[in-house]
């Protein structure tokens, strides 16, 4: 290969892998913020805190809310 033909192929194979380059950072782009969109969508809304509660989101029903609290039984201990 002459110089010019060398210089020639090799900007059209920089320009290629560039493009490639930026494809791939768009479909990266692009499924991040979809998995990011999914992972919102399907959180549900707590309005209160409370126990427990079943709360409809966009896949389904989830449960929404903080843990019932345990009772301070020193008996239930075993401790005597």
């Amino acid at each position: 290969m002459t110089p010019s033909r060398h210089t020639r192929w090799s900007r059209t194979l920089w320009r290629a892998v560039c493009r490639a380059a930026a494809a791939l950072q768009h479909i990266h782009d692009e499924q991040t913020l979809m998995w990011e969109l999914q992972w919102q969508a399907s959180r549900a809304a707590v309005s209160e805190t409370g126990p427990l509660t079943w709360t409809l989101t966009l896949d389904g029903h989830r449960l929404a809310g903080s843990h019932l609290p345990v009772p301070d039984d020193t008996r239930a201990g075993g401790a005597s």
